[in-house]
């Protein structure tokens, strides 16, 4: 029974493409969810408030929306070409590609989700240093203090991955695992046919 590699392959893509649509990221502030996201919505900017901030936020529309997420959308479109473009070519030129940009949706995903750890705690640190907790301007704390405030704040924020950045992932690994098969599988094939006979 023959088994074509490169069509599990694009299923592995079309679940790591589906993993967007799901919760992606929360973050929690001291154990308690404030913000949680789907992949999507972290593509068009529109990640939801919840926990405590869910009331507040149905109450008043917030004067700005967030930012589209440029590297969630780099890595979604990474995915999507790498699924289209195996429809068009050979084989084993398929597996090459979906291979590639599988290792590359990884990447990317990953640092995408790092990224927004890092830009969050830098605005968290930015706003406190507005409000005067790291000037030294503050009569109740120290300067010394007042940064271990400031660093204690950032620490307790975090970006927890969820089961949508985890399908997105097991996906792409799905998919990068059989391109490869089926690239040992065409290698094994080259080396067993006997070279042409010369006349």
């Amino acid at each position: 029974m023959y088994i074509d590699f490169n069509q599990i392959a694009r299923l592995g893509k079309l679940i790591a493409l589906l993993g967007f649509f799901l919760p992606w990221v929360t973050v929690s502030c001291s154990n308690t969810e404030i913000l949680s996201a789907t992949g999507w919505q972290l593509m068009t900017g529109d990640p939801q408030p919840a926990g405590p901030l869910e009331g507040i936020a149905n109450q008043r529309q917030q004067a700005e929306d967030s930012e589209p997420a440029v590297i969630v959308i780099a890595a979604f479109a990474v995915i999507l070409i790498g699924l289209v473009t195996s429809f068009f070519t050979r084989a084993q030129t398929a597996a090459i590609t979906m291979l590639v940009t599988s290792v590359l949706g990884i990447g990317v995903s990953y640092y995408g989700v790092e990224n927004m750890r890092t830009e969050l705690r830098r605005q968290i640190n930015e706003t406190q240093n507005e409000n005067g907790f790291d000037r030294g301007d503050n009569p109740f704390f120290s300067a010394d203090q007042q940064r271990e405030l400031s660093d204690a704040v950032s620490s307790s924020i975090t970006v927890e991955e969820q089961e949508g950045y985890k399908v997105t992932h097991g996906g792409l690994l799905l998919a990068g695992l059989f391109s490869l098969l089926t690239l040992f599988r065409r290698r094994a094939q080259s080396a067993d046919t006997p070279p042409a006979a010369t006349p």
